[in-house]
């Protein structure tokens, strides 16, 4: 009984993580689409106005330029780090689980109190 609830709270517990880590990684995917189309549309810029300017203004845009990669860069290593972040907090769920069966299912039965808790307030207050 004890081990079959263990393994529904770890199930449960790997969907929410896996949820989570599913939501923070479409944020990341948006933020990389937004910023590579930031790049692309400064990497244009950047042509069409060396097109028409001196040396001097093409090096001004050429920095650009090198900032606008290095901000795709960070962008793609704060979505890395985030999921790692997201990964090791799967980890830690499913390791706690194992390891406090009981005080899992306490705190999951609380977690679920409080939740309906909350749900009812709002809903009590919408009407």
């Amino acid at each position: 009984m004890e081990n079959s609830i263990t393994n529904d709270l770890q199930k449960n517990g790997q969907a929410l993580a896996d949820k989570a880590a599913d939501k923070v990684q479409g944020g990341i995917r948006d933020a990389k689409h937004a910023a590579k189309e930031a790049g692309a549309a400064v990497s244009n810029k950047v042509d069409e106005l060396q097109h028409d300017a001196g040396p001097t203004v093409a090096r001004a845009f050429d920095r650009v330029r090198s900032v606008s990669l290095q901000s795709m860069n960070a962008v793609g290593d704060a979505a890395q780090r985030t999921r790692d972040a997201a990964s090791y907090a799967s980890d830690s769920i499913v390791v706690y689980t194992r390891e406090n069966p009981v005080k899992a299912l306490l705190i999951a039965a609380a977690s679920g109190a409080l939740l309906l808790s909350l749900m009812n307030i709002i809903k009590s207050r919408r009407d």
